[in-house]
């Protein structure tokens, strides 16, 4: 337990690029998002006018 917890933990090159990989997931999709929010306000607002 203690070897794997030394391949995976923080101190890790493995742990820090796991970290790294599921915060650039999360930036991506919350960026996604908010584009997807921002098409549907715009789209709402157009159809308002008409």
């Amino acid at each position: 337990m203690e070897s794997l917890f030394l391949l995976l933990g923080w101190s890790s090159p493995i742990g820090i690029g796991i970290f790294l990989l599921c915060l650039g997931g999360m930036i991506y999709l919350l960026t996604k998002a908010d584009t997807e929010s921002k098409r549907m306000r715009k789209s709402q607002e157009e159809k308002v006018k008409k």
